[in-house]
């Protein structure tokens, strides 16, 4: 039998010069060289990669973040979750204990069916869902999949850049597609899509955020989703709907989901709790036909996401406060929009264009007087405030005939707060132009 304790000081000392030895040996060697070609390319991911609020430079004034699309703080549902919580955990077995399996709690996948999907005639069933480490990990399982090596996936840009980080992790070739005030340009995808045909090369799907989206905030027509989902379906190519903000819409009813216009055909959606309750529930979605849900569980290799948080989250739903949490917040959103939108207008015609959301995160602003987006964003930093510029959102960090932008968040930050932010950013603007004339 081994030795499972120490039996000696020589024992202790033999392991000690033993650590040492390692030490010294891994010491000159390149660690990172152990790392994959691929992994090396990609980095680790930015701040706004990971929808994080960033910082950085030192700033005149404490920082206000317009940084991150992270749901108010304030308003989080904690002791509802908590009561939610303890309702799941008070069972008569351990099987919230135990692994989940690759689809995900059943209650949980019908509920988040009847709720998410009720615009949908048949309304889907859970079979048509497998839940996900949120919405990320729903488009990482959907490029794990689908993707192989050198494959293109075709995306309206500007988008958010940790989903472009996802699909190139999965060795996918970005093609942009710039988009009008409609939505994406269905000509120009046309034209992109028998391009890359005719060289012989594979579009795996179209990549779109079509309600709110991540940075512009613009709502899809739906003259524009229904002749994308037959464009999408004559070609053959599955559509990937990022449909992380479609429940925050601040009007009187929801704009359908493209799975809703196609009849749930060739239409894949990825949803997420992330935006309606808190970012760290990590808890999210693939929508698709039982067929293809099917076939992406052989990709999935994590042993399931927690059936705790799935649990808690069907009794958070099931009790009725999970919509009155949402018509909260879709309430308190647009407030926030308006706020950020008039302390703009009051204060920065001169240097911005922009339209106040109809619902989601963010508010795209086009700088006017040849202001660039990093000369805005350094000085707003200087100023204390935060934010991307626009041309992060680009996948060669190129917005070409999209002109200069920058990207506000106003989902975190108090109304007091985004006053004060709108206010600072004229400065910062002010501050560019007046040197620009200096120069």
């Amino acid at each position: 039998m081994g030795m499972t304790t120490l039996e000696s000081a020589a024992d202790e000392a033999a392991l000690h010069d033993t650590a040492m030895r390692a030490a010294e040996l891994w010491r000159n060697r390149d660690i990172t060289g152990y790392a994959s070609a691929l992994v090396r390319s990609l980095g680790a991911g930015s701040a706004t990669d990971w929808g994080l609020g960033g910082g950085g430079r030192t700033s005149r004034r404490a920082p206000i973040s317009l940084a991150g699309g992270i749901p108010d703080a304030a308003t989080q549902p904690k002791e509802a979750l908590l009561d939610a919580m303890r309702r799941a955990l008070d069972t008569p077995d351990d099987a919230p204990l135990v692994y989940g399996g690759a689809r995900g709690y059943e209650p949980l996948r019908e509920e988040v069916a009847r709720y998410f999907g009720r615009d949908q005639s048949p309304t889907p069933g859970a079979d048509h869902f497998v839940l996900t480490n949120g919405a990320a990990g729903a488009i990482d399982l959907v490029c794990a999949a689908l993707i192989e090596p050198g494959d293109v996936v075709i995306s309206e840009v500007p988008t958010f850049t940790g989903s472009v980080r996802t699909m190139r992790g999965h060795q996918a070739e970005i093609v942009g597609i710039h988009m009008d005030d409609q939505g994406i340009r269905l000509d120009d995808l046309d034209a992109a899509v028998a391009r890359l045909r005719r060289e012989g090369r594979t579009v795996k799907f179209i990549y779109t955020i079509p309600t709110f989206q991540n940075p512009t905030g613009l709502d899809m027509s739906l003259a524009r989703r229904s002749d994308l989902v037959r464009f999408a379906a004559e070609r053959g190519i599955l559509i990937l709907e990022d449909a992380a903000y479609a429940e925050l819409y601040f009007g009187n009813q929801r704009p359908p989901s493209l799975s809703a216009i196609a009849g749930g055909h060739g239409v894949i959606t990825a949803g997420t709790f992330s935006k309606v309750i808190a970012t760290g529930l990590r808890v999210g979605w693939v929508q698709a036909s039982p067929e293809l849900i099917a076939a992406m569980l052989p990709a999935r290799f994590d042993m399931g996401n927690s059936p705790v948080l799935h649990r808690m989250l069907h009794q958070f739903m099931v009790g009725g406060d999970f919509a009155v949490h949402v018509d909260q917040m879709r309430a308190l959103y647009r407030r926030k929009a308006e706020t950020l939108a008039g302390a703009l207008r009051e204060h920065g015609a001169a240097y911005l264009d922009f339209a106040t959301p109809g619902g989601g995160f963010f508010l795209w602003l086009r700088l006017r007087d040849s202001l660039t987006g990093r000369e805005v964003q350094a000085a707003a930093f200087e100023e204390g405030v935060i934010f991307p510029p626009g041309d992060a959102f680009y996948p060669d960090r190129d917005p070409g005939p999209d002109g200069e932008c920058v990207r506000l968040a106003y989902s975190w930050t108090s109304e007091a707060e985004l006053r004060e932010g709108a206010k600072r950013l004229i400065e910062a603007c002010q501050r560019v132009a007046d040197s620009r004339q200096a120069g």
